[in-house]
């Protein structure tokens, strides 16, 4: 972790819950859970940085198989900015209850409420994909998908929405 805002605690199986500090890494299994106010940024491997914003959880899921498939985490509730720094690295893929989004060298962020889904893409592309349906997301464009795993139609996000998750995700994002 290379920032920490407020409260966090992160855990892992066989091992008891400790505060989020600069310096902890997560490793495989580990989940992080930020309370009302709180942001925690991560450095990771290839270039990428995620942001989790307040009253959010994610479990890291690790290094899926083989050398070239993405990194992945499970984001359960609120919301996480990812943001990539070079094209180097495999990615990575976030899954949450309704959506599967992946992605490389590109800056987006996804939130998770009552098991909802809503993806923005700031820059790049990225692919998210549903039970029986997919899309590609462009700049400036986002998708919702309901609790049930209906996609939404792909639409240009309006200034007030994108605000929206720049507040939850802040200076990091």
């Amino acid at each position: 972790m290379t920032r920490v805002e407020g409260q966090a605690v992160v855990s892992a199986r066989g091992v008891d819950a400790q505060p989020a500090v600069i310096g902890l890494g997560l490793g495989l299994n580990a989940k992080l859970r930020t309370e009302a106010e709180a942001r925690v940024t991560m450095a990771c491997s290839g270039g990428l940085e995620i942001v989790v914003g307040p009253e959010s959880e994610i479990d890291v899921l690790g290094l899926l198989e083989g050398d070239t498939r993405p990194f992945g985490l499970r984001l359960i509730d609120g919301i996480a900015g990812f943001l990539f720094s070079s094209e180097d690295g495999n990615g990575v893929q976030v899954r949450t209850p309704s959506a599967v989004a992946a992605v490389r060298s590109t800056e987006w962020a996804m939130q998770v409420e009552s098991d909802a889904s809503a993806i923005f893409t700031r820059e790049g592309t990225v692919f998210v994909a549903v039970d029986d349906a997919d899309a590609q997301l462009g700049p400036g464009e986002g998708v919702d998908v309901s609790p049930s795993g209906e996609m939404g139609s792909v639409a240009r996000w309006g200034q007030a929405r994108i605000e929206e998750f720049d507040v939850l995700l802040g200076a990091e994002w």
